[in-house]
């Protein structure tokens, strides 16, 4: 879904073309959702753009696609784009590797009005400009020798690419079907006419397996038409457009159509994978332990009384789980920067509580725009900033110009004009409750920003200092929490809901308990237990103190 944010930009670049020099664009696609919020296909911006699209199949593919994909871009003055799957990012496999060329080029731009200014009289001339280049790299395919035919003399054939690529030789070889012409192509747009033609000929049927929408269905389709070609094309007729493929699913379709039960071995091996699934318990993604997120949750849901008559507008970052049972606290997710615009809105409407979420990193992105419009409006509404300093679902990035301290997001928000500004610590929920409670009962745009770092971050930063005491003979003061006279009234496990504690039973009666391997030491449910059975004790008391980092 990146694409997305960047498709305004690149809807010129394609245009204009990206020389001197290249450029390709590694985008992930998500059949099945597994970790985006939605499983978009977006083919489809390579023919709305025209830029070539590579699809690997395994790592060595995608080693040597990048690579060509970088001359042919120079090449022909193209973007040109890799698509990737979850499945082929997560695979492993052999990679043999090549002398990498160092480019020893200092860049210089040139002016080129016509080229770089895509404006009225230029942008037809660059348009027709791209269909050119497009229809060079159409007739250098073959030459390039990256499409390759599975030969076999049966009259149906298949044509695929990509992940399903792998799937659908495991099925055909479970089936036992070996004569099964298969055309997997590497370039999928565009495609060379001439080496489908050759493909489709002496063939009654052909199969196109993909996964999501057709697009390569239709332009193969596309291909026949015009050509007149007599041939039963067989796609998603008989494969869902929706969720990732697997060899079983393929194994399944394509037993239909070939007529071909699967083996014993492996119906035997479904059943028993079958057998299994069904008694393993759901797990949902959840917050790490420690996670100052978890914890904004908890008072969120203390201070409102479990959202009663609250709508929460849930954004893009770690939070995106605060859906998940128990906390069940996102009422709504979009996009960067849409649960704020989505609380605007509402905030005109409605009379209820609306709460938005955004993490630092994304309010750096696309944040500051609809704040400014909350706060032009005076909307009634509290917005979290979750201050973390580091974009920790994907990949662990520090937030540019926080690491370093240059900006400060509360000088930000105040520059835009926000008057109602908290700074608080979710570490310290009954302080964060309070405020919360303030903010609701408050007409107008409030904000509070929660700064704390993230807590693996903050876990390792705290396990190597404590690492390099060590390592100059000293030792360093560690506090533990430990459950001494647990009431189970849940508070720390139904809405805090901390992964480092769990119930046991000790002689007899059910109890909670800290898994000290699991602990960060945050202390909040030290701090929330409203029984005191927590208690926190602390060791080498008279050495050094490593606490956490203070953003």
């Amino acid at each position: 879904v990146g694409l997305n944010v960047a498709s305004d930009a690149l809807s010129v670049i394609a245009l204009n073309g990206p020389n001197p020099g290249a450029m390709v664009i590694l985008v992930g696609a998500d059949p099945g959702s597994l970790g985006s919020h939605q499983e978009q296909n977006e083919r489809f911006y390579t023919w709305m753009f025209h830029f070539p699209c590579l699809e690997p199949h395994t790592p060595q593919e995608c080693k040597d696609y990048t690579k060509l994909a970088f001359e042919l871009s120079e090449k022909y003055d193209t973007i040109f784009e890799i698509r990737t799957s979850t499945r082929s990012a997560h695979s492993r496999g052999f990679v043999q590797l090549e002398k990498i060329k160092r480019g020893k080029r200092k860049g210089k731009f040139k002016r080129n009005i016509p080229k770089y200014n895509s404006l009225p009289p230029h942008a037809i001339n660059n348009h027709i400009r791209l269909y050119e280049r497009i229809e060079k790299i159409r007739e250098e395919i073959p030459q390039l020798k990256i499409n390759r035919v599975i030969p076999g003399d049966n009259k149906t054939g298949i044509i695929t690419s990509g992940m399903p690529f792998g799937y659908t030789m495991e099925a055909l070889e479970q089936l036992g079907l070996d004569n099964v012409p298969v055309l997997k192509l590497a370039m999928i747009y565009p495609l060379n006419y001439k080496e489908v033609i050759g493909f489709l000929e002496n063939l009654e049927n052909i199969v196109i397996i993909e996964e999501l929408e057709p697009f390569l269905e239709v332009k193969i389709s596309e291909i026949v038409q015009k050509n007149k070609i007599d041939i039963e094309i067989i796609g998603e007729k008989y494969f869902p457009k929706y969720n990732e493929y697997s060899t079983g699913l393929i194994v399944k379709v394509l037993g239909e159509i070939f007529q071909r039960t699967p083996s014993e071995k492996l119906n035997n091996a479904i059943e028993y994978f079958n057998s299994y699934s069904n008694i393993i318990p759901s797990r949902f993604p959840t917050f790490c332990a420690g996670c100052p997120e978890r914890a904004t949750l908890y008072s969120i849901l203390k201070a409102t009384n479990k959202l009663e008559n609250t709508v929460i507008c849930g954004d893009i970052g770690c939070f995106v789980m605060a859906f998940f049972p128990p906390q069940e606290c996102s009422d709504l997710i979009i996009c960067m920067s849409g649960g704020l615009s989505a609380a605007i809105g509402m905030s005109e409407k409605t009379d209820q509580k609306i709460i938005a979420f955004i993490g630092d990193s994304t309010f750096l992105h696309t944040g500051m725009s609809p704040l400014a419009e909350a706060a032009n409006y005076n909307s009634n509404v509290l917005l979290f900033i979750f201050e973390n300093n580091w974009t920790a679902m994907t990949g662990h990035q520090p937030v540019l110009g926080l690491t370093q301290k240059r900006l400060s997001i509360e000088r930000i928000c105040k520059a835009i004009g926000v008057k109602w500004l908290k700074i608080e610590d979710s570490y310290h929920p009954e302080r964060l409750i309070r405020s919360i409670e303030k903010a609701l009962e408050t007409k107008g745009l409030k904000v509070i920003i929660i700064k704390r770092e993230c807590a693996l971050q903050a876990h390792r930063w705290r396990t190597d200092q404590i690492m390099k005491l060590e390592e100059k003979g000293k030792k360093a003061q560690e506090w533990v929490y430990r459950i001494i006279s647990c009431q189970m009234c849940y508070d720390c496990t139904r809405i805090l809901s901390c992964p480092a504690i769990r119930k046991v039973e000790i002689d007899g009666y059910e109890s909670m308990q800290i898994d000290q391997d699991r602990c960060v030491k945050c202390g909040v449910c030290y701090e929330i237990c409203p029984n005191n059975a927590i208690k926190k004790s602390t060791i080498h008391a008279l050495e050094e103190e490593v606490s956490f980092r203070e953003l």
